[in-house]
């Protein structure tokens, strides 16, 4: 007799028994032993196979439910703290009379009390001739009304504001730059100063830091009342509403002509100048460039902390023209009248950047912009000629009776070295005091091997240059064996003795550890190549001695640790010098 047929219960029990149920057809035990989808079978799957699918995505559901409530949890536990979005709007209305009104906004989840701080030793002292004043604090509504006073605690290097249970706040206070610093004998006296018609201020003096939170999105927006001419760091987003009517018909909205949008303006609302080349001795007669108009709203938005410190803004009589090389705008401004023409240092200036992006192959920034102003350091010690790098900006002063042949031959070497930092201490952060004679050393090096290729020097002549520094302020000097040159070079702002020692000391050394480099890889100028390498991959990180010895061996396979512990941070003199220029 033929056995009972099996339900499908009884197969079921079957398969989970691990038993074989007879009398089925050889498809049907296939199914049981695999629930994949039989060939040609017209089923897709079994029933285990979708009690397989639904285990696997309950599992997933639960896991997916229980790090969600792991995270919610972090994220709620005292102490953590959600980035906060900062504006800050700078009023120029008083920068004639030497002052800036700047309004800072925080929104997001503040803490309970929010530190702010400022540029230590500078900003707050008065006797600095930087002062920051008459500081308020209040709630601000989402409709933009003003709410509750928030309470402000002075701190050693800055102040702390009371924003339990705020959501956005505003802090204001007053910029002071009118007052006399008691010494003129430091270059840093006159970074932010006032200007003839208006003022020049770096962020790193002006803009209060929040020291206690992440910061998450920055804009920074200046009103311009009075249409003064400005210059700010990086391409700006400005009022399509200032712009010239000429080209109002592009810029409108077909919907709504009287809206005008906001775009990217290279320039911040100069006219750029006409590329220009001169024939080889023949210089333009002096003449005065053309402010064109300014918008009189400008927004820009730093990337971070430190590209908003590095602003230098500008505002006041001052002119300006650019030009463009490869991917980069050069600007020339300048509050002064001087014995050569705009038209012609530009032209020094756009030769200098031109040579130094084909080294590197692209440019640190969307645009370059290099000040002259005059040299107010009257102190014996001082220097001729100071240059200072804030970010995309060149600050120079120099002489008023200065020539086109001294800004060739002398001020030309400032200009390339400030703008190589755009690369070598922007780009590649100078962060260590301990790696400031890499920075400053290779940069004083390659600034006149710039000058060379760029034609503006004589071979001949950046070698003297050289040797004569050298002579002068390394083998002269009577630090030569007493002091390392990492540790002359790590305190940047010491007497004027040993900054020359360090800059000269840190020359010999780049140019002595290309020739050891050379010796040891068979490379010809391979710094050439780490400089590039360090370009390349080590964007944005800070520069340390540990990342230097790691791009040296990886470009040459030379391990310079023990080179650098006996010539760098040791005291033995370096080898003689075969090669300068």
């Amino acid at each position: 007799m033929s056995e009972k047929p099996h339900s499908a219960i009884d197969r079921y029990k079957a398969r989970r028994e691990g038993k074989v149920v007879p009398n089925l057809t050889a498809d049907e035990r296939l199914e049981i032993r695999s629930p994949r989808q039989k060939i040609g079978s017209g089923k897709k799957f079994t029933p285990y196979r979708r009690s397989q699918k639904r285990a696997r995505r309950l599992l997933m559901w639960a896991s997916f439910t229980l790090v969600t409530l792991i995270l919610l949890a972090w994220q709620s536990l005292p102490g953590h703290q959600y980035p906060i979005q900062l504006v800050y709007e700078i009023d120029l209305l008083q920068a004639p009379n030497g002052s800036l009104t700047v309004t800072m906004i925080t929104e997001g989840k503040l803490p309970g009390k929010l530190d702010l701080e400022v540029a230590t030793g500078r900003a707050g002292n008065p006797g600095n001739g930087v002062e920051i004043h008459s500081i308020t604090a209040f709630e601000m509504s989402d409709g933009g009304m003003q709410g509750k006073s928030l309470a402000i605690t002075d701190l050693k290097d800055g102040w702390q504001i009371s924003t339990q249970g705020t959501r956005r706040a505003v802090i204001a206070y007053r910029i002071d730059l009118s007052s006399p610093p008691e010494s003129e004998e430091d270059i840093r006296q006159y970074i932010s100063t006032p200007v003839e018609g208006g003022i020049r201020a770096a962020g790193f003096e002006i803009f209060l830091l929040p020291t206690t939170v992440p910061v998450g999105d920055i804009t920074v927006m200046i009103h311009n009342p009075r249409d003064l001419p400005v210059l700010v760091p990086w391409p700006a987003l400005v009022r399509g509403v200032d712009r010239l009517d000429s080209d109002r018909d592009q810029r409108s909205d077909p919907l709504d002509p009287s809206v005008q949008p906001a775009h990217l303006g290279l320039g911040q609302g100069f006219q750029p100048a006409a590329k220009v080349d001169f024939p080889s001795g023949k210089i333009p007669s002096p003449g005065k460039g053309i402010a064109a108009p300014v918008p009189a709203s400008l927004f820009f938005h730093p990337r971070d902390l430190a590209d908003l410190n590095n602003a230098l803004i500008i505002c006041g009589d001052i002119r300006t023209s650019t030009v463009q090389t490869r991917d980069c705008v050069i600007q020339l401004a300048t509050d002064q009248d001087w014995l050569f023409s705009d038209e012609a240092a530009l032209d020094l200036i756009r030769r200098i950047a031109r040579t130094e992006l084909g080294f590197f192959g692209s440019a640190p920034n969307q645009q370059i912009t290099v000040i002259l102003s005059a040299n107010r350091v009257t102190v014996e010690t001082g220097f001729d000629v100071y240059g200072v790098h804030t970010g995309s900006s060149i600050l120079v002063l120099m002489d008023p009776e200065t020539t086109y042949g001294m800004l060739e031959k002398q001020v030309s070497s400032v200009i390339a070295h400030e703008m190589f930092h755009g690369w070598l201490g922007e780009a590649i952060r100078q962060t260590d005091p301990q790696t400031l004679w890499f920075t400053e050393g290779i940069t004083t090096w390659y600034s006149a091997r710039m000058l060379v290729a760029a034609g503006l020097w004589a071979p001949d002549h950046g070698r003297e240059t050289l040797l004569s520094r050298l002579e002068r302020d390394y083998v002269g000097n009577d630090l030569m064996g007493t002091i390392s040159l990492a540790e002359a070079a790590a305190e940047v702002m010491a007497g004027p003795d040993q900054v020359r020692f360090a800059y000269a000391a840190g020359v010999a050394a780049a140019m002595s550890l290309d020739q050891w480099l050379a010796t040891n890889s068979g490379l010809q100028r391979p710094l050439d190549e780490v400089l590039r390498h360090l370009y390349e991959n080590y964007l944005g990180r800070e520069l340390s001695r540990e990342i230097i010895e790691e791009a040296i061996h990886t470009v040459t396979g030379v391990d310079c640790h023990d080179w650098l512990e006996a010539h760098v941070y040791g005291k033995t003199a370096l080898p003689p010098l075969e090669q300068l220029i």
